[in-house]
């Protein structure tokens, strides 16, 4: 379980920057004053800076679910194939979600991906739940 946690905490990070160098872009390249990002008010902002931005946010929506998750398996000191497996597979659908999200930004192929990293984060929870 650690390693997906890295993992996911990377993509995190790396959204993180993606977004700043992205709001950066717009104000010193595109319509966006600095001064919108004060109150998110102002010019509309381009479309990669409201993919990425809604993308971090969505990051620390479900993710933050399976960060507990993981958080409980350390506490309790289990773990198993399927947890892992199931890890894996959530996070794996957060990386695509994430690409879907700021290229092509396809709703139904980015509903699937959540859907599926939904389906692996709920057998996380029913495993870990089944041992109390």
């Amino acid at each position: 379980m650690k390693e997906p946690l890295a993992l996911l905490l990377i993509l995190i990070a790396l959204m993180f920057i993606v977004a700043f160098v992205c709001r950066m872009w717009a104000v010193k390249f595109g319509p966006v004053h600095l001064s919108h990002y004060d109150i998110f008010s102002g010019h509309p902002v381009p479309a990669y800076v409201t993919k990425t931005t809604n993308n971090l946010n969505n990051l620390f929506q479900l993710p933050m679910v399976f960060v507990a998750a993981c958080v409980l398996s350390f506490s309790i000191n289990y773990t198993s194939d399927a947890l892992v497996f199931s890890a894996w597979g959530f996070v794996a659908s957060r990386y695509i979600h994430t690409l879907v999200h700021i290229t092509v930004n396809q709703v139904l192929i980015r509903s699937f991906v959540f859907g599926l990293g939904l389906y692996f984060l709920i057998v996380i929870w029913i495993e870990l739940l089944s041992k109390f």
